[in-house]
């Protein structure tokens, strides 16, 4: 990395990402394809197959628990799929950060396995890791906590980065050593994550909606679901929905939303590369920042 000058500049590192993902797009979206398409191939294949036999699991089984027991058996190859999706998913969100590092070092995204490494062979650390930033997100989505914790996001923005590179650290000292390096930055740092959530996540989700919509499309996409929507006890939700005089929702409503909630889930996990570079290279560019300021402290001590 020595070679390699960033500018303090959010739009140098917007360019040097957008640069660096589509000059690799095919191998990143490569990359990208089980860890999302199997969670949620995953999903659907738990939820599909107890969902779907349930009512010939209860009409062939006396036993209440018996029956409990096989549909919980059904959905258990969804889940092991589920779940080894979401881990390679998680890993992703630190071997990109080790990818974007080589490919400004050397030109090239290659050799995926080795990068995982950066994860995989700290494995307990990152599951607990993993479990520290999900405790934290919960209780900063709480009501109450929504402002501070917000706040407090974009200051521990950069905790995969400094997970990444400074693997010396503990824990407590990344989220400590995000927040040094966002400390002063904070706004420049909020408005780049506006603009990649802009662009990368909310902008082509609904040009892919529109594209659905254009070639009529969306129906058919959203009689998919039609089996959840159907098993939904509207008539008690529509009842107090009614009593409070809010529009009531239909087996087509919950169907689209989960077909947007879908598309949505698609979109961020095959742009999540570009993300990861963005914020990989504005780690480099706060942690530049930082040892210029150390050193002009210690001109100064010197001088004086």
């Amino acid at each position: 990395m020595s070679k390699y000058k960033v500018k303090n500049s959010i739009w140098f590192a917007l360019a040097e990402a957008i640069r660096i993902y589509f000059g690799n797009i095919d191998k990143f979206f490569t990359y990208m394809l089980f860890p999302v398409f199997g969670q949620i191939i995953g999903i659907a294949l738990a939820f599909g197959l107890s969902l779907g036999f349930a009512d010939i699991v209860a009409a062939k089984v006396d036993s209440v628990t018996k029956a409990m027991l096989i549909i919980l058996l059904l959905a258990v190859p969804g889940l092991l799929i589920f779940a080894k999706a979401f881990w390679d998913y998680m890993v992703a969100y630190v071997a990109l950060n080790s990818m974007t590092e080589g490919a400004i070092t050397t030109g090239k995204v290659y050799d995926f396995q080795s990068h995982n490494q950066v994860a995989t062979r700290r494995s307990f650390k990152y599951i607990v890791f993993i479990c520290v930033v999900g405790v934290l997100s919960s209780l900063a989505s709480n009501i109450l906590l929504m402002v501070p914790g917000f706040v407090l996001w974009i200051y521990f923005i950069l905790v995969f980065q400094v997970f990444t590179f400074e693997d010396e650290l503990s824990i407590q000292d990344c989220f400590k050593r995000s927040f040094l390096l966002v400390r002063g930055n904070w706004a420049r740092t909020f408005v780049l994550m506006a603009i990649l959530a802009f662009f990368s996540i909310f902008i082509i989700t609904q040009g892919v909606t529109v594209v659905f919509d254009y070639l009529n499309l969306t129906d058919k996409a959203c009689s998919i679901f039609n089996f959840i929507s159907n098993q939904v006890p509207l008539d008690l939700c529509n009842k107090a929905l009614a009593y409070f005089k809010m529009p009531i929702i239909t087996p087509d409503i919950i169907s689209k939303t989960i077909f947007e909630t879908v598309v949505a889930m698609i979109v961020t996990g095959l742009t999540l590369p570009i993300r990861s570079i963005c914020w990989t290279i504005w780690y480099y560019n706060l942690s530049e920042l930082e040892m210029q300021k150390q050193r002009t402290r210690k001109s100064r001590k010197q001088d004086e």
